[in-house]
C-alpha cells in the first residue's frame, strides 16, 4: 500500500531523456569538475569519469528515479537544483536533501543495486550521467577510482551535514530564517547574490525539510513578512533584511 502511494505520488512524472555526449569544451570550467577537485579527487580520475558521462536536461518536477528502482546511473548537477525525497512509515513523502550545482547523487550506481530515495528536479536542470556499467568498468580498469569517488562521497556528506546544521534551530521562525539564508548563500559571490529565493519549494516541502508542519511554516513566514524581513511575491520570497534574518536564525 505504501509503495503504491509513493508510486502514485512521484512516478507519474516524466523522466530524463535525450542524452548527448559531453564535449571536452563544456567541461573546462564546469562546476562538477571544480567540486570534484575541491574534494581532493585526482585530475586523472575526474577526467576518466567525465569521459564516461553524457549530458541531459530535466524539466522542473521531473522524476529522475524512484526509490527501489535499479541503480542505473550516477548523476551530477551542472545547473539547477534537485531534491531527494523519502516516504515515512505512513506513506508521507518528505524532502530529505536539497542538491545544488556541483553535487553528485545516485551513488547507489557504484555502491549498491537500487536507489534508496526518490530524486526530482526542483528546477529546470542540466545533468551529467554516468551509467553503472561504465563506472564498474572504470573501477575494474583503475581500482583507485572507487576510492577517489568514495572520498568525494565523504566530502559531499560533510557538505550536506553543514547545510542541515545551517537550518537547525529550536523554533520554526529560526529554522525558516536559516533555510532562506542558506538558499541565498548558495551563490559563490555573496556581494552579488540575488535577494530573491525562487518559489521552487512548496511550504509543505520546506516544512518537511525543517521538521515543521506547512501551517507552522506559513505562520513563520507571515511573521517575517510583518516584521519587514521578507516580501512574498509571485516569483518567490524577496529578502529585505539579511541582517535581521541572521539575528532571527541565531535565536
Amino acid at each position: 500500500m505504501i509503495q503504491d502511494r509513493r508510486t502514485e505520488a512521484l512516478s507519474s512524472r516524466r523522466r530524463v531523456c535525450r542524452r548527448r555526449k559531453v564535449r571536452t569544451a563544456d567541461c573546462r570550467k564546469c562546476v562538477i569538475m571544480l567540486s570534484l577537485s575541491r574534494a581532493g579527487v585526482p585530475a586523472s580520475t575526474i577526467q576518466a569519469t567525465c569521459e564516461r558521462m553524457t549530458l541531459t536536461r530535466a524539466r522542473r518536477r521531473q522524476v529522475l528515479y524512484s526509490e527501489g528502482n535499479g541503480a542505473t546511473h550516477l548523476y551530477a548537477i551542472r545547473s539547477g537544483r534537485v531534491k531527494l525525497l523519502q516516504a515515512d512509515s505512513r506513506g508521507n513523502v518528505c524532502v530529505t536533501a536539497l542538491l545544488e550545482p556541483g553535487d553528485l547523487f545516485g551513488f547507489e550506481a557504484i555502491f549498491g543495486e537500487t536507489y534508496d530515495s526518490f530524486a526530482e528536479a526542483l528546477t529546470d536542470c542540466e545533468l551529467c550521467l554516468a551509467s553503472a556499467d561504465h563506472l564498474q568498468r572504470l573501477v575494474a580498469e583503475h581500482p583507485h577510482t572507487g576510492t577517489d569517488l568514495a572520498r568525494y562521497l565523504h566530502y559531499q556528506l560533510c557538505r550536506t551535514r553543514d547545510r542541515q546544521l545551517s537550518v537547525t534551530a529550536t523554533g520554526a521562525p529560526a529554522k525558516l530564517a536559516g533555510y532562506l539564508l542558506h538558499s541565498l548563500e548558495w551563490e559563490d559571490d555573496v556581494e552579488e547574490r540575488n535577494p530573491l529565493v525562487a518559489r521552487d519549494m512548496t511550504l509543505a516541502d520546506i516544512g518537511g525539510l525543517l521538521g515543521v508542519s506547512p501551517e507552522t511554516a506559513c505562520r513563520a513566514l507571515s511573521r517575517m513578512k510583518a516584521g519587514g524581513l521578507v516580501e512574498v511575491c509571485t516569483a518567490g520570497i524577496m529578502i529585505r533584511d539579511v541582517d535581521g534574518l541572521r539575528r532571527l536564525a541565531r535565536r
